[in-house]
């Protein structure tokens, strides 16, 4: 038995020219996000953000390969790192880190997705680890019909991505002009969101037709079937073993009870997440 979403539309958000996201309200799929926490398709031409911390999730960053700059991705580590079009950075905030992201040219416009996807009650506080891709290293996948999907976290048919989050998760690119199938394993929350184009997605004789800036979620096993229809289709497929955990966020935190909050918020406060200058 596979559960199915409702199609979800993106919301569109902008401030002054600045910052501009359409983002995919998690909530709505009632359970079927788990472990995902944000989903943001941006483009950012400023600086609207400062250094800030994060603690109990990962927080990734895939710069799109349309990007007309790169990413730099500044962290309490000791990463300086230039992310360009087609590359991945994955903040494993663990216990604690700060970052800070911004185009890699002042003025200049980045387009990228915000993904946070949640860790669980036993590696809340683990240690804090920077992972990332340069374009050029992202593995692909490709179909004698010339489609086309980049693995940035975990595998697809026998490409396998070099980035081993502590807990697993798969981060997919699909490029679909003719088909491709998408496993769904057990326990897994699998979510397809289509970024430019159209998309037929087929399980069990039911078709669900996705537009530009919709998604889907799913949960249980089986196979999805993928076809584009009028032309290329671009979307995000992600998936993961879903936590049914409690789940309490503040700000930049997630922990599993208020006593995390005020524990990742005593460890920002007295230095323990490091220190990091704005750029």
């Amino acid at each position: 038995m596979v559960r199915v979403s409702e199609i979800l539309h993106a919301r569109h958000h902008s401030s002054g020219g600045i910052f501009s996201v359409n983002t995919i309200d998690l909530e709505q799929f009632n359970g079927l996000s788990s472990p995902l926490a944000l989903l943001d398709n941006f483009r950012v031409s400023g600086q609207p953000f400062g250094p800030h911390p994060h603690a109990g999730f990962s927080a990734i960053t895939y710069v799109f390969e349309d990007s007309p700059v790169a990413l730099r991705s500044r962290d309490s580590l000791g990463n300086d790192l230039e992310i360009g079009p087609g590359g991945i950075v994955w903040l494993q905030a663990g216990r604690g880190a700060l970052h800070q992201e911004v185009p890699s040219v002042r003025g200049g416009e980045l387009h990228g997705a915000q993904i946070y996807v949640n860790l669980s009650m036993r590696n809340k506080l683990t240690d804090p680890q920077t992972m990332y891709m340069l374009p050029g290293q992202v593995p692909e996948w490709r179909s004698e019909t010339g489609d086309r999907v980049r693995v940035l976290v975990g595998a697809y048919g026998n490409v396998i991505s070099p980035v081993k989050p502590v807990e697993p998760y798969t981060i997919l690119e699909a490029f679909v002009s003719h088909g491709i199938n998408l496993p769904l394993a057990v326990g897994d929350n699998t979510i397809v969101y289509v970024l430019d184009g159209h998309l037929e997605v087929s399980l069990d004789d039911h078709i669900h037709r996705l537009s530009s800036e919709t998604a889907l979620a799913f949960s249980g096993t089986g196979e999805v079937k993928l076809a584009a229809f009028n032309g290329v289709a671009h979307a995000l497929l992600l998936a993961g073993p879903a936590l049914n955990e409690p789940v309490v966020a503040d700000g930049p935190f997630i922990m599993n009870d208020t006593a995390g909050i005020r524990s990742a918020f005593h460890r920002f406060q007295s230095g323990q997440m490091g220190t990091l200058d704005a750029v």
